[in-house]
């Protein structure tokens, strides 16, 4: 009897522990986190005209299926600059990752310097950067702290060490984009010269071996679902991302049938007197300051909204995949972009914009017990994934986070917690093809852009307001005619930071490490340097370099 009463102990102890397993995992769901990079927000918006102009059935089904949270914007609109705030959950002000050379140096985990932010910079250079962010983790310590281990898949832009551990190899994108570069250091020198290829040469609408890397990653992203158990007990964070429809602009016949070319239309361009002296650089800066032909801004437009369609495609299989394999029942589904991309509005191409086309991107979050089809018209950040994700998989949310989880979008149950949230958002840029910084607030019709007035050929940039809703194209300034609304809408900028001071950090930074990393040996050294940065620099262009280094740009007297 009491060996039979010990078996019978032995397996209700037994029963009770698997039971707690089953119901920990029940708790806790997996995450698909799709990611591709450039993707214009408005593409998947269905109030807007844009979403007509490609079909994208993978994302619409999606959205069907969950929350489309349809005005989304990042911190920053540039890929290192926007994934830095996004895996750090804090604003480009605070960490001080400003461009795409300055990833997060020094990884939270260990301590220790990024290799390749040492191998670009300096490994004593990249300590200080690491002094001054001050980053103590990330969405993947606190991730993975939570029991949900990441598995990274394709383009990461963060540094922090992420791609250098040995259990993601298949990641890629070091975060720090070759180090000091000329263009974006010396950018308030306020030199209007190309810095890039004009889109026309980087457009090809006939590529019959379109973004292989992008397939390679799809690949193993469908690997991973199909080997692993929908019963496994461990729970995943699966991240995978692509470069997709990021330029160059690549496409082929196959991806063009999903474009609806009738409605892909030639955008409004303001007369070049017009345009503000910041827009006009940064069009300088993109080599779009030309003019062209409708034939010539079409074939860009298409060949861009094409490559939509193959990221809707790539992502698409992923997901297929993981619903074949059983995992969708226990697993929330993202879909977001880094940035959105100018494709020929505003004379613009890239990103780097606080216009919509820049600074919007698609979220989509399906899962477990989430409302379908919901189309969510609130200000969302992507600084807001960081708490969202920590909220699904059921860990604390860090004090220090700046965003605000979504959850109470994905549980019904908690609406009443949607009306505690800030009703704006802002974004700032401090980074190549912008020669000044730039600062958004998004609340309700309304759009604020301003600009960092540190140096003097910047002293009378004035902001500019929009109403979104009704001028969709942002081409009617209302900052004149509206100076109430400017004055609501700077001091919302100020809650969150002081503009001017952020700018000056910036500007000062990228002088110093211009004069530490570009200007080492003679001034025929440099003038080289200068000659392969800017496209057709000249004498006037080297007296405006010799002006800034002087500090003969002075900076304005504070009040």
């Amino acid at each position: 009897p009491r060996t039979m009463l010990r078996r019978s102990l032995f397996l209700a102890v037994a029963v009770l522990l698997l039971s707690c397993v089953a119901s920990a995992k029940n708790g806790a769901p997996n995450v698909l986190f799709l990611m591709s990079d450039s993707y214009d927000g408005r593409v998947l918006d269905p109030t807007s005209k844009v979403s007509a102009r490609v079909h994208t059935p993978f994302f619409d089904h999606l959205a069907s299926t969950g929350v489309n949270f349809v005005r989304t914007y990042p911190a920053s609109p540039q890929c290192v600059p926007s994934r830095t705030t996004m895996f750090t959950g804090r604003h480009t002000h605070n960490i001080k990752c400003w461009n795409n050379g300055l990833g997060v140096a020094v990884s939270p985990s260990n301590g220790e310097v990024d290799s390749n932010c040492a191998t670009f910079w300096s490994h004593e250079q990249c300590r200080e950067f690491g002094n001054h962010q001050n980053v103590t983790a990330t969405l993947l310590d606190d991730l993975t702290k939570a029991g949900h281990r990441p598995h990274l898949y394709g383009k990461v832009d963060v540094g922090a060490g992420i791609i250098t551990q040995k259990d993601e190899s298949n990641a890629t994108a070091n975060g720090f984009h070759g180090g000091p570069d000329t263009a974006t250091l010396s950018r308030s020198a306020d030199i209007r010269r190309a810095t890039k290829h004009d889109p026309l040469n980087m457009t090809n609408d006939q590529d019959a071996h379109v973004h292989p890397e992008d397939w390679r990653t799809i690949e193993k992203c469908m690997e991973f679902l199909q080997q692993t158990s929908p019963d496994s007990d461990s729970n995943w964070f699966l991240y995978c991302s692509l470069n997709i429809p990021h330029p160059p602009f690549n496409t082929n016949a196959t991806w063009l049938a999903y474009v609806n070319e009738s409605l892909v239309d030639v955008p409004t361009w303001l007369p070049e007197d017009q345009f503000h002296p910041a827009d006009s650089y940064m069009s300088e800066s993109k080599s779009v300051w030309r003019n062209y032909t409708d034939e010539e801004i079409i074939k860009v437009r298409k060949t861009y909204y094409a490559m939509c369609a193959e990221t809707d495609y790539m992502l698409g299989l992923v997901y297929e995949t993981a619903r074949v394999a059983g995992h969708l029942d226990n697993t929330y589904v993202i879909f977001v972009s880094d940035h959105g991309e100018m494709n020929m509005e505003h004379r613009q191409v890239w990103k780097n914009s606080m216009y919509e086309a820049s600074a919007r991107v698609p979220l989509i979050i399906a899962g477990p017990g989430v409302p379908q089809g919901v189309v969510v018209r609130d200000m969302v950040s992507l600084l807001d994934i960081y708490p969202t994700l920590l909220e699904i998989v059921g860990a604390a949310i860090p004090g220090y986070l700046e965003g605000h989880s979504l959850m109470p979008y994905l549980q019904p149950s908690r609406a009443s917690e949607v009306a505690a949230r800030p009703d704006f958002v802002i974004s700032q840029y401090h980074s190549n093809m912008g020669n000044t910084g730039s600062y958004m607030v998004r609340r309700g019709k309304y759009k604020y852009i301003t600009f960092g007035h540190y140096l003097s050929p910047f002293s009378d940039y004035k902001p500019q307001l929009f109403d979104v809703d009704s001028d969709p194209e942002e081409l009617n300034d209302l900052a004149a005619a509206l100076p109430d609304v400017v004055q609501v809408m700077d001091y919302y900028l100020r809650t969150v930071l002081d503009p001017e001071a952020a700018d000056e950090e910036a500007k000062k930074q990228d002088l110093a490490l211009f004069q530490k990393y570009i200007n080492v040996g003679d001034k025929q050294k440099l003038r080289h340097k200068l000659e392969r940065a800017y496209k057709g620099f000249d004498d006037g262009d080297m007296a405006k370099i010799e002006q800034w280094l002087l500090g003969a740009a002075l900076p304005l007297q504070s009040a």
